[in-house]
């Protein structure tokens, strides 16, 4: 019985291992890419007010929680589009990875456990994609690589 190209070969692009990894990889881009894209769309004054009031009951410096809300929405922006591009995708699964350390350690100080919990599902999607890399075989990553 013969098996087919995309179970055979690990390093080819048409793989299962590697169409499942684009796939994957491109829907953390969008979400997260989107959700800097939308904030910056609404205002980012708006949001980052948003997220000052929020995190009043806290120890945070209001000035220090609007700085990162403002940097936030950009971080996401960047970090989305280069992960939907497949571009420097480790830098962009680190920077993403910490983001999430970030929000997560706020929102543990407004004790929202459930928003906490929905944080740790996105470290552990980060987690999969940085750890699952040697399938990012459709990306401009690849194209960089093959093309030197």
């Amino acid at each position: 019985m013969e098996k087919s190209i995309a179970v055979l070969n690990r390093n080819d692009w048409r793989s299962d291992a590697s169409i499942a990894y684009a796939i994957l990889r491109l829907t953390l881009g969008v979400n997260i890419g989107f959700r800097g894209i939308v904030r910056i769309a609404h205002g980012t004054g708006a949001f980052a007010q948003g997220i000052v009031k929020q995190m009043e009951p806290t120890v945070l410096p209001p000035s220090a929680v609007y700085a990162f809300a403002m940097t936030l929405v950009w971080v996401e922006s960047a970090v989305g589009l280069m992960l939907s591009l497949g571009l420097k995708t480790r830098l962009a699964l680190i920077v993403g990875g910490l983001m999430m350390t970030l929000l997560t350690f706020g929102t543990m100080l407004i004790e929202n456990f459930q928003n906490a919990f929905l944080q740790l599902t996105y470290a552990l999607v980060f987690f999969v994609v940085f750890v699952c890399r040697s399938w990012n075989l459709i990306s401009i990553d690849e194209l960089m690589k093959r093309s030197s």
